[in-house]
């Protein structure tokens, strides 16, 4: 054993009491335990997932299954794009009222998110179902996919979530969250596997999809609206439109920064799949696709604690309580960066027998994308606790303003010439390098923003 390795093994003991001493801090443990409970439905979620993957790749074959890909993506990022992530809003400004009893002020929030979602879903669906013939023949897609494409455009209505997802969050409810998680991936795949069986034809694959959007949105709109019933928050709640954000000073500006950040977000993750289909094929697309899901499931507790820690910091941030925030930044990044590179270890020596197990020979390309989108992934998961702290501190201007320079200076130059050069492979390198940029710079603006804000307690 080297001198290395000596010092690795006789710091251990330390290490591993210092994390079981942060577990005893309550707002740590219920970060974890909240997360704990959303990583319950998203686990099953996420088997579900792979299951409905591999069953689609199966019964479509690998250019079909690209075209399919390519047009789940489509919606998803038309849809992610013209909507407003207005839950970021109901748990910013909620937690104020909450904190100050104001119940009136709560129901003008809540009006006004849920207007911002109506108005987004909507244009949504309409930019989405007129771009379908201009965009469809330079990713390959027939007149036939074309014809199917416009009416599933249709599923960006039942994306009317953001505001009773926030206001499950905002309640604590992250055990509502984890069950209606399942919904939408369980009926999924009993559609893609009677499907499958049936031996249906391309647009079957994509009703299936559809009817499953729909149950789950539906079902989750439900589930937000009556947990703010049952806490007495919409009791004698009006329909007047007037001065809703009144009572929430710069709510306009925080909701559009947060939705532009949101929606270049997507640009890394969802559109880089039609990207990588407009540069190199729908067949790429489909490979890629394959390593960024199977990377996405594991770097899922990344996007669950970062729901479940932004309420935290929310209430450290209305409290003042700066050092206690700082302290939990540090906390979460190290205890998720540690997850991460187990994940990575794992899937370079069985990310191979994996693909070949769960899609077949036709797909062992998809081995080297999934192994760089893994690492991207851990990335994602050190750097989980800033994207919350910023906003948690009212400066959603600052992560969009990076992620618009690490896109604009690092992603699509890199994409569009790693993609060309090397594929779906060249694509997942891209992000690699995208995700890194990101890390890094969000970091310094944090910790610059909260040395001011604990300089001055």
């Amino acid at each position: 054993m080297n001198v290395f390795s000596m010092n690795v093994f006789s710091h251990l003991p330390r290490l591993v009491r210092t994390v079981r001493q942060w577990f005893l801090d309550g707002i740590f443990r219920r970060i974890f335990k909240n997360a704990a409970l959303m990583l319950t439905g998203r686990a099953t979620n996420g088997l579900l997932g792979l299951a409905t993957l591999s069953l689609s790749a199966r019964g479509l074959g690998l250019e079909q299954f690209g075209i399919f890909v390519l047009l789940q993506t489509y919606v998803l990022v038309i849809g992610a794009t013209a909507t407003f992530q207005s839950w970021q809003a109901v748990i910013r400004y909620g937690a104020i009222c909450l904190e100050n009893k104001n119940s009136p002020a709560l129901q003008a929030l809540v009006k006004f998110t849920t207007l911002l979602d109506i108005a987004g879903v909507f244009i949504g669906t309409a930019i989405g179902y007129f771009l379908v013939p201009i965009v469809g023949p330079y990713v390959g897609w027939s007149p036939e996919v074309i014809t199917y494409a416009q009416p599933f455009c249709v599923i960006i209505l039942f994306t009317l979530t953001a505001t009773p997802m926030g206001l499950l969050r905002l309640f604590d409810r992250f055990d509502i969250l984890a069950a209606q998680a399942v919904v939408t991936p369980a009926f999924r795949l009993i559609g893609i596997g009677l499907v499958v069986f049936l031996e249906a034809p391309f647009w079957a694959y994509l009703l299936a999809w559809f009817v499953a959007a729909l149950i789950g949105g539906v079902s989750l709109i439900w589930l937000g609206w009556r947990e703010a019933a049952k806490h007495g928050q919409l009791k004698g709640m009006d329909f007047s439109f007037r001065g809703m954000t009144a009572p929430h000073g710069g709510i306009w500006r925080f909701s559009i920064f947060s939705n532009l950040h949101a929606s270049l977000q997507i640009v890394t993750s969802q559109a880089s799949t039609f990207l990588v289909g407009l540069l190199a094929g729908p067949a790429a697309a489909g490979l890629f696709k394959i390593g960024r899901d199977v990377a996405t499931a594991i770097s899922k507790p990344a996007e669950l604690l970062n729901q479940s820690i932004y309420p935290e910091f929310a209430r450290l941030g209305s409290r003042g309580d700066w050092r206690d925030f700082k302290n939990l930044i540090v906390r979460g990044a190290a205890v998720a960066g540690g997850g991460g590179a187990a994940m990575l270890v794992l899937s370079i020596f069985a990310g191979q027998f994996f693909i070949q197990v769960f899609f077949g020979a036709d797909f062992a390309e998809a081995y080297l994308p999934l192994v760089l989108m893994v690492a991207t992934a851990g990335f994602t998961l050190i750097g989980f606790p800033m994207d919350p702290a910023l906003y948690a501190m009212g400066r959603p201007s600052v992560a969009l303003r990076i992620d618009t320079v690490v896109i604009a200076a690092v992603y699509v130059p890199t994409l569009v010439v790693l993609t060309r050069l090397y594929g779906p492979a060249g694509a997942a390198a891209s992000s690699l390098l995208t995700a890194v940029a990101s890390a890094l710079g969000m970091t310094f603006f944090t910790v610059v923003l909260l040395r001011r804000r604990v300089a001055a307690a």
